[in-house]
C-alpha cells in the first residue's frame, strides 16, 4: 500500500502529467478498492487522507443496476470511479498528460489512431467522465485486450498488476509523444509560464503573439470547461470574459490555488499549439453539461 501511495504521489507532483485536483489512481486488494477522493490532489496522497476504501461487490452491483449514471455511489468518490471499478487489474492510474491533450487537440484522429493501434494503445473519443466512458472502454477494448487507453481531449488510463511497470510506462508513452510534438519546446514553456504570479489579479501574458480568441468556445479538456468556461476578450469591461492585452491578463477576482493552476496548464498547451488548427474538442454544450453536473459543482466548491 505505502509503494501505491508514493507512485500516486510522483504522478501528483509531475506538473506535466497531472495539474491541481485531476487524475485520480486506485489499487484493489482482498475484497475492496482504494479510490481517490474527488477534488483532492494526488499530489498529497502521502500528506493528507485523499484515498477511500470501498467494498468492491457493493460499488459494481451499483453500477450494474444503476446503468444510466443517475446516481453516484458515494459523494466522496472521483467522478472517474466507475473506470476505476470496470477495468479489472490491481492498479488503475488516470492521469491528465499536457501532451496528450496536445496532441489530441491538433492531429487528424485518423493520423493518431494509427499511431496509437501501432504501440497497444486504445484510442477513445471524447465521452463524458463518468460511466458512459467506463463502459465505452470496456466495450471498445473487447476486441483488442489493451491496457493502455488514450482519451481524446482528457488524457490517458493504465491498468496492470505491476506498479513499477506501469509507472514506468508512463514516461514511455511520453516519449512516445515526443515523435508528434516537440518535448523539449513543452518542457521549455512549462518552466517559464510554472513561474508566473497573479499580483493583484493580474497575470503576465506569455505568448503576446498570440490571439486568445481562437480557443473561445472550443475546451481542451474536461477541467477547461469546469473552471475556465468565459470566453477571452481584447475589449475592456466585457461582462464573463478573460480580459488581456500583449502584456497581462485581467481578472475580475482573484484566482484560487486550483484556477490557477488550471490557467497556467491552459497557458502551456496554448503556447505550444499556437498557429496550429484546433481540430478537436470538447464542444460548449458538453462542456456546460459537465460544469452543471453535481460531480463538477462539488469538485468547485471544494477547490474555491
Amino acid at each position: 500500500m505505502k509503494s501505491f501511495i508514493n507512485y500516486s504521489e510522483k504522478i501528483g507532483k509531475n506538473f506535466l502529467l497531472c495539474q491541481g485536483p485531476g487524475g485520480n489512481t486506485s489499487i484493489k486488494f482482498n475484497k475492496s478498492i482504494l479510490i481517490k477522493k474527488s477534488g483532492s490532489f494526488l499530489s498529497d496522497a502521502s500528506k493528507e487522507n485523499i484515498f477511500k476504501e470501498i467494498n468492491l461487490n457493493n460499488i459494481i452491483g451499483h453500477y450494474k443496476k444503476d446503468n444510466l449514471n443517475k446516481n453516484k455511489f458515494d459523494k466522496d468518490l472521483s467522478i472517474e470511479a466507475p473506470l476505476h471499478v470496470m477495468l479489472p487489474s490491481k492498479y488503475v492510474l488516470h492521469y491528465h498528460s499536457i501532451s496528450s491533450i496536445i496532441i489530441s487537440s491538433i492531429y487528424k484522429k485518423k493520423e493518431i489512431n494509427s499511431f496509437l493501434y501501432k504501440n497497444e494503445i486504445l484510442p477513445i473519443n471524447y465521452v463524458r467522465p463518468g460511466l458512459e466512458l467506463a463502459e465505452e472502454m470496456v466495450n471498445l477494448n473487447t476486441k483488442y485486450s489493451f491496457k493502455s487507453f488514450f482519451l481524446y481531449n482528457h488524457g490517458l488510463i493504465l491498468e496492470g498488476s505491476n506498479l513499477q511497470k506501469l509507472y514506468s510506462k508512463i514516461f514511455h508513452i511520453e516519449k512516445l509523444f515526443s515523435k508528434l510534438i516537440d518535448y523539449e519546446k513543452l518542457n521549455f514553456i512549462f518552466k517559464d509560464i510554472n513561474n508566473l504570479k497573479q499580483v493583484d489579479n493580474i497575470i503576465k501574458n506569455p505568448s503576446p503573439n498570440i490571439k486568445y480568441e481562437k480557443f473561445n468556445g472550443r475546451y481542451l479538456f474536461p477541467d477547461h470547461s469546469v473552471f475556465f468556461p468565459n470566453f477571452f476578450s481584447e475589449k475592456k469591461n466585457t461582462k464573463d470574459t478573460i480580459e488581456y492585452d500583449s502584456n497581462f491578463f485581467y481578472f475580475k477576482n482573484k484566482l484560487s490555488e486550483t484556477e490557477l493552476i488550471y490557467f497556467k496548464t491552459l497557458l502551456i498547451m496554448y503556447g505550444l499549439i499556437n498557429d496550429n488548427k484546433i481540430i478537436n474538442y470538447i464542444n460548449k454544450d458538453d462542456g456546460r453539461k459537465l460544469r452543471l453536473s453535481g460531480d463538477e459543482i462539488f469538485r468547485i466548491d471544494i477547490n474555491k
